[in-house]
């Protein structure tokens, strides 16, 4: 299936079928692993023959081309989102909702873009351009939070490249058990509570989380990190509530300790009276 995000842009320099065989390769690859992305894997993914595809493409490097030009085109749009107007973590909020909106248009094409250098290992030039742009953006995010310590809205004691590390790990993380969750949930709104998370982390003045806000983050959460039904019959009762700690139990006496009782008997027997003096 053809993104919105490619469908609709004019600018796209690839004709619809041309498309769609780049978004049956993306789609192997998603599946079954950059390996996978042979031209009989993806001519019956896309349903053409092998020799269809030479009518697009010349061969796999040609096909894997396409597939760069499709990673350019969303990191560009991701890019363009740091040059907006703003600055410090109203600047980084909003290119960090661009950089996952743009994930969540796209679907197949977001593993390509998250793990662009394992899909493109094998060509090193695509490599290089690859690794200048994940350059960038660390950069691009580290210029937002220098720009928010400068103006005191970010926390002065904190490690700017640690935060900005926390921040691109955790839309990448999101992203992941999105991909492999089969796009099951809305990665938008759990980004939402995970950057909530973040601000709180490096803002100087963290604004509280409301009680519905914090309802709605535990319902996001479960969703986003679902517990095994055996982990939560182990954890919870039947009426859903943390079960309680079971009182610790006195360990039973050995066989030694319950026999001294008997021993002071028979040792109070042999001791004589004194009436019998």
């Amino acid at each position: 299936m053809i993104p919105e995000i490619f469908a609709s842009d004019p600018s796209w320099p690839y004709s619809k079928a041309k498309t769609a065989v780049i978004a049956a390769a993306s789609a192997v690859i998603r599946e079954e692993g950059p390996r996978a992305a042979t031209l009989k894997n993806i001519a019956t993914r896309a349903g053409i023959t092998e020799p269809a595809i030479f009518r697009h493409f010349e061969g796999v490097d040609g096909l894997f081309e396409g597939l760069f030009s499709a990673y350019e085109r969303v990191y560009q749009r991701t890019a363009s989102a740091f040059s907006a107007e703003g600055k410090g973590i109203a600047k980084l909020r909003a290119a960090s909702v661009a950089m996952v909106g743009n994930i969540a248009a796209s679907q197949d094409f977001s593993y390509i873009l998250l793990n662009a250098r394992h899909v493109f290992r094998g060509y090193p030039d695509l490599k290089a351009k690859v690794a200048e742009n994940d350059a960038k953006d660390h950069g691009a995010v580290l210029a937002c939070i220098a720009e928010g310590m400068k103006s005191g809205e970010i926390r002065s004691d904190i490690d700017p490249v640690s935060a900005a590390s926390s921040l691109i790990g955790s839309i990448y993380v999101a992203a992941l058990v999105w991909i492999e969750s089969g796009f099951g949930f809305d990665i938008r709104e759990v980004f939402a509570d995970r950057w909530d998370d973040f601000e709180r982390m490096i803002a100087a003045k963290p604004a509280p989380k409301s009680r519905e806000a914090k309802a709605a983050a535990r319902d996001r959460s479960a969703a986003y990190f679902p517990l095994r039904p055996a982990a939560v019959a182990k954890s919870r009762g039947s009426s859903g509530r943390k079960a309680a700690a079971e009182p610790r139990r006195k360990p039973k006496p050995t066989a030694k300790v319950a026999k001294r009782p008997a021993a002071k008997k028979a040792t109070a027997a042999k001791k004589p009276s004194s009436k019998s003096k």
